[in-house]
């Protein structure tokens, strides 16, 4: 045949082959004895399209093949790689999904025959694919919330409560707080007239909240303290101390920054600079605006900050502390072990960092016995802390010891109910059960207890995601994944994490919709 020649020429002559190809497929609809040719020639003449460029010409083709066959798996494979081309990406990946399908329907059917099939493949391009997915709708995201200028709910305690205890200062300022009687700050704020006194009696008011868990009440006493301060300001009338005011904006800043408006936290840690004079609460707050342009995605911004946290004190564990996890977001793990040894070195009771060190030291595969020495200070500076047997948990199962790793964070769970962190843990460590001891189940109950503690843990809600997926039958419980998902977009604040939720979302969608594509009746991937 004529288009055959032409295809296989060297070089091939395709858009001369294609309209040889049109030339038979007008001679097959004139044959009632040549249907079962047809499919055949559209197929032959979309594979001529797509190489000489006329893309959407091939598609056209695609659908007449699908419309007779809904399995035909090369077909589907041309048909993203032209989605691709065209920068269709969620398209082309509701097509690599439907060729994976395919694949493994025939997989079962050849084993059921008694052949020994090739294993399925998904195609080599399928993590870009799905990360381009995933980047549009985070990026479409992360615009409408700008333009609309969106704000969040305060974080869970626990988050809240872990980013207070990378400062050194943490454990002096709780047990100050867990000594002042709040009641009595609260009566003097009703009973005193001068506002002035008001102002520093609210300040107070806020450490103490902040310091003893009550975040939401933290949260109001700083809008009332700003509130009054604006009056106060407005009058003409005040004699507040600048020590004061710098301790007011601080504040506004960190509130500012847990509910993600990150513009004014900067704004509010700028103008608490302008007012502090001592250099250590000077480093505090620049360190603290780090980590602002840090969400902000001003990686470099927040470095210059740190490196003039350190000019202003020269001994700061703090700022090690913080740049240690900003070498951490640049993978440079080496520096980051660096300035986590040179935080210990200032403040060697900070258990939090020699927790981190631990972690970043597996990574670096150094010494087991550093480690260890590490683990021994923190259980010994803090028996009662949930991280310290949350990272003992996760150093076993690096190690392989899986049973060991649960028992860690068995405890770790019993030791604060509202940390998130060791409930998922142990549920991935049952996933690396050997397949006898695997519960898939149970795991999935880790992970939705790790969410009913905390909304806002991603990375349970995605690894839940993923196993509800795998469990689905029907394409109903696969719709309720992808709702779910949809819901968790609300609580989702950090941009890499938004990536990796709309990705897993992506792919979750994708696999519905090819499942119904070729022809499934129950979602059963």
């Amino acid at each position: 045949m004529k288009a055959f020649e032409l295809f296989k020429r060297n070089p091939p002559e395709y858009e001369e082959a294609a309209d040889w190809f049109s030339k038979a497929i007008t001679i097959a609809e004139a044959h009632e004895s040549l249907v079962p040719q047809r499919i055949a020639l559209y197929n032959n003449r979309s594979a001529c399209r797509e190489r000489f460029g006329a893309l959407e010409l091939s598609l056209e083709d695609c659908a007449v093949v699908l419309a007779a066959n809904k399995t035909h798996a090369k077909v589907r494979r041309r048909r993203a790689r032209i989605f691709e081309k065209l920068g269709r990406h969620a398209d082309a990946l509701v097509e690599i999904c439907a060729d994976l399908l395919i694949q493994r329907e025939d997989f079962k059917r050849s084993l059921q025959q008694g052949r020994t099939p090739e294993q399925p493949a998904p195609a080599e391009n399928v993590e870009a694919v799905m990360r381009a997915v995933g980047k549009q709708r985070a990026d479409e995201i992360i615009a409408e919330r700008k333009r609309l200028g969106t704000k969040f709910k305060l974080p869970s305690p626990n988050t809240i409560t872990q980013l207070l205890m990378t400062y050194v200062k943490y454990s002096e300022r709780k047990s100050q707080a867990e000594a002042i009687n709040v009641v009595d700050l609260e009566n003097q704020v009703n009973s005193i007239e001068d506002d002035n006194v008001v102002l520093e009696t609210l300040v107070q008011m806020v450490t103490v909240y902040t310091y003893t868990k009550r975040y939401q009440e933290a949260q109001a006493a700083v809008e009332r303290a700003l509130t009054l301060l604006q009056k106060i300001e407005a009058s003409s009338s005040s004699h507040v101390s600048s020590k004061c005011l710098a301790e007011i904006w601080r504040y506004v800043g960190l509130f500012r920054h847990l509910t993600h408006e990150l513009s004014e936290s900067d704004e509010a840690y700028r103008r608490s600079l302008e007012l502090e004079t001592d250099s250590l609460l000077r480093a505090e707050t620049r360190v603290k605006l780090a980590g602002v342009l840090v969400d902000s995605g001003e990686a470099d911004k927040a470095e210059a900050e740190l490196v003039q946290a350190l000019k202003e004190d020269p001994e700061s564990s703090d700022v090690y502390m913080h740049r240690a996890q900003l070498h951490v977001i640049r993978r440079d793990l080496q520096s980051a072990q660096a300035d986590l040894e040179k935080c210990i070195k200032a403040a060697p009771d900070h258990v939090l960092a020699r927790l981190r060190l631990a972690t970043v030291l597996i990574h670096n595969q150094v010494d087991s016995m550093e480690i260890e020495e590490h683990m021994l200070a923190c259980e010994k500076l803090a028996p009662d802390m949930s991280e310290v047997y949350q990272v003992k948990g996760e150093i076993a199962l690096a190690n392989n010891e899986i049973e060991t790793a649960i028992q860690h964070f068995d405890k770790a769970i019993a030791l604060d109910s509202t940390n998130p962190v060791p409930l998922y843990n142990k549920g991935m460590a049952l996933i690396q059960l050997p397949d006898g001891g695997r519960d898939p189940q149970r795991t999935k109950d880790l992970f939705e207890a790790a969410l009913k503690v905390d909304p806002t843990c991603m990375v349970a809600l995605m690894r839940l995601s993923e196993l509800k997926l795998q469990l689905a039958a029907t394409f109903d419980q696969a719709r309720d994944v992808v709702d779910m998902l949809d819901r968790a977009t609300v609580h989702c604040r950090d941009n890499d994490e938004l990536l990796e939720l709309s990705t897993v979302r992506a792919m979750a969608i994708a696999q519905l919709e090819a499942a119904q594509n070729v022809g499934l009746t129950s979602f059963q991937m």
